[in-house]
């Protein structure tokens, strides 16, 4: 069985229950945790394969019930306790999940902006794993986490790990170009890259001009660029376009595209974080690249219609979504 290693930060989700409460007065939330990385490796875990997370908590009553949350979804954790905090982001989605969701981050100071990660912690980590996931939010944390994640790359590179990288460029938290510095570092060392045209388009200040024919047209384009730039063979790509979304993988140089779907959306963050532990799981599980895309298509659809990060549908009730709902 393939051994997925995922690092990242799990913070506390704070949701405003009501959606027309007075933003100046809302003292009631809804909370849960969640993180990207550990989205991911729950939507895997949940199905069965082996998953272990690489964190910090603090030590209190909140980091415990952070690990029980990891732990109940079936994913092993190796976490390093201290006497600092858990981070907290707070989000409120726009009318039909449009751009104007909103998220408000206060994770400065968090126990896992601090945990610098020995060589020797990660090859013992890492020993007989297939996979790394890691994002590009982490980075952007602190100075340790920037250390860390250039030394997670390097002893998976010399370990033949598979490094799987989802983008995730957050505004809020480090300038376009120290993004873009960073992602031109680590980009021809990526073997699984996730991401969205948008998002490459600004972070790369990759600005051709083409009429969009189609769809998929600005992704397609995107991919291309990133592929003769850093020669990356597997490339996924979420779509989105108002209330439509799709997916889109690259691989061997060949395109794939995932059905369109219209629906009214009532969550989006964490939708590509499932997509890209959809796509894992059907790689892992050696199906085809069509039946990646159109599963790991669904699943990204699927959880914009479902509340908080976590798509926590089965693969039946995914397939069932994608015949009720696809065009």
């Amino acid at each position: 069985m393939s051994k997925i290693i995922g690092y990242g930060e799990l913070m506390l989700r704070l949701t405003p229950i009501s959606e027309n409460s007075d933003k100046k007065n809302i003292v009631n939330y809804s909370s849960t945790f969640a993180g990207c990385e550990a989205n991911s490796l729950i939507f895997l875990a949940r199905r069965g394969h082996d998953c272990e997370f690489l964190s910090a908590f603090p030590k209190n009553e909140l980091g415990l019930m952070a690990e029980s949350y990891l732990t109940s979804n079936n994913l092993k954790c190796n976490l390093k306790y201290d006497d600092n905090r858990l981070g907290t982001f707070f989000t409120e989605s726009g009318t039909d999940n449009n751009s104007f969701t909103k998220i408000l981050y206060d994770r400065k100071n968090s126990s896992f902006s601090k945990h610098n990660l020995s060589k020797e912690l990660i090859n013992t980590l890492i020993k007989g794993s297939s996979f790394l996931i890691i994002s590009g939010i982490t980075p952007s944390l602190s100075k340790i986490c920037y250390e860390n994640i250039f030394r997670l790359i390097e002893i998976a590179r010399s370990n033949n790990i598979k490094i799987v990288y989802d983008v995730n460029y957050r505004k809020d938290l480090w300038s376009i170009e120290e993004c873009r510095n960073f992602n031109l570092k680590i980009l021809s060392e990526i073997d699984y890259l996730f991401t969205s045209s948008g998002s490459i388009r600004k972070i790369l200040d990759f600005n051709e001009n083409q009429k969009s024919e189609s769809f998929f047209s600005d992704t397609e384009s995107s991919v291309k660029y990133l592929y003769e730039k850093f020669n990356i063979e597997f490339i996924g790509m979420t779509v989105r376009n108002n209330k439509s979304l799709s997916g889109f993988i690259f691989n061997d140089k060949n395109f794939y595209r995932g059905e369109i779907y219209e629906l009214d959306q009532i969550d989006r963050v964490g939708a590509g974080d499932s997509f890209l532990g959809a796509c894992l799981h059907g790689i892992i599980n050696k199906w085809n690249m069509n039946k990646i895309v159109s599963f790991a298509t669904s699943t990204f659809a699927s959880s914009h219609t479902i509340s908080g990060d976590l798509n926590y549908l089965d693969d039946n009730e995914i397939d069932n979504f994608k015949r009720k709902n696809s065009n």
